[in-house]
């Protein structure tokens, strides 16, 4: 048994829980609690899911989850395997090579309609020089003098500068690619936290429907946002940023949350306690491919 299971169990054992009372308190299954409190990480789905669920594990027996991070992460570090990241980098190159195809076509195709471009002006000027020149020929026969007729090359010379001058607005359109529009991302982990993030690092709406009557308490660091009974109605509007948003719902039924248009599940319970964390686009991004791949081998597994 690893050091942080047994502060677990003994903490666990102390409030004369057992691993049942746990798995209903928390939702977690029992072989993973016994997994956690043996030290045996691999049982778990991810590295991700051991660190979410001894942090659930840790406040239920009450203990602080802080306190122990040095613990887990020693003996994650001993019990993780290496291997898993050959794969990962191979599947990395695989995205660069994929990239630097995308950026060589498309430069292709930009080089390839700036040539187009520029045999239409080329045509076109030709094609106003001998007109020019026909009337030229014109004008001689008529027997007016030939500094009447020297306007025809400045003639040319305009039709050349604008097609420079429309040369240079179709490269500036080709050099202003449009960007990837990127969504905010809401990652629900479990009942009790939340992860969100935006690609500009500015705050999302973050709004609570009063079902029906129920204390609510909200805190952004150290800014109490509300906190007392709300009757049904009493609807709250505010914006989650990097300070992160501290929840206690007095009857979580009675309450429904939802960020920048994305609905949490808060499941039932008194007096129940959420966190909403904010993290960086990229780190989110990562936790929510990880989350997905976790996800569907969880259900696998209970299937």
């Amino acid at each position: 048994m690893s050091e942080l299971g047994q502060m677990l169990k003994k903490a666990r054992l102390e409030r004369g829980l057992t691993l049942d009372d746990v798995q209903e308190a928390t939702k977690i299954r029992k072989r993973y609690l016994e997994a956690i409190e043996e030290g045996d990480y691999k049982v778990l789905p991810g590295a991700f899911y051991v660190r979410a669920f001894v942090k659930t594990y840790a406040e239920h027996v009450g203990l602080n989850p802080d306190e122990l991070a040095p613990y887990y992460t020693e003996e994650m570090q001993v019990s993780e395997p290496e291997t898993p990241i050959e794969p990962m980098i191979r599947k990395k190159r695989s995205v660069q090579h994929t990239d630097r195809f995308g950026k060589w076509a498309t430069t292709i195709l930009m080089w390839s309609f700036f040539i187009l471009i520029i045999v239409i002006i080329y045509l076109v000027i030709v094609s106003q020089s001998g007109k020019d020149g026909d009337g030229k020929k014109t004008t001689d026969n008529s027997g007016i003098t030939d500094s009447v007729v020297q306007p025809g090359p400045n003639n040319g010379d305009n039709g050349s500068s604008n097609g420079s001058a429309n040369e240079e607005n179709t490269n500036q359109q080709e050099q202003q690619e449009p960007e990837e529009k990127k969504d905010p991302i809401v990652i629900q982990v479990s009942e009790d936290r939340v992860v969100v993030s935006s690609p500009d690092n500015q705050p999302l709406p973050f709004e609570v429907k009063l079902i029906d009557g129920s204390f609510l308490s909200l805190n952004a660091g150290d800014e109490r946002l509300v906190s007392g009974s709300l009757e049904k109605g009493q609807d709250q509007s505010f914006t989650i940023s990097e300070k992160g948003i501290r929840a206690l719902f007095g009857n979580a039924e009675r309450c429904e949350v939802t960020i920048a248009g994305t609905k949490i599940e808060l499941g039932k319970g008194l007096n129940k306690r959420v966190s909403f964390e904010w993290m960086s686009y990229e780190e989110a991004q990562n936790l929510q491919q990880t989350t997905d791949g976790a996800s569907n081998s969880t259900t696998t597994d209970g299937e």
